[in-house]
């Protein structure tokens, strides 16, 4: 099925949501035109890409949250 056997997604993830989390990621994916998992997934690493892309020479303790 896959010409590169590393493009397989095997490693699953459990996410928790609240009935409004679940509610918003649910329309966001409908409003784009994709299947929840997936939205959230495409959500989940462009963050990823975008924290650590163009920040990745920032100290870890610029891009922890703080509570303050």
């Amino acid at each position: 099925m896959y010409a590169d056997p590393t493009h397989i997604r095997k490693h699953r993830v459990n996410l928790s949501l609240n009935d409004t989390e679940a509610r918003l990621a649910e329309a966001m994916a409908a409003f784009n035109g994709m299947q929840t998992s997936a939205f959230l997934r495409e959500l989940v690493l462009e963050s990823l890409s975008r924290m650590h892309g163009s920040n990745s020479a920032q100290p870890a303790t610029e891009m922890r949250a703080t509570n303050q």
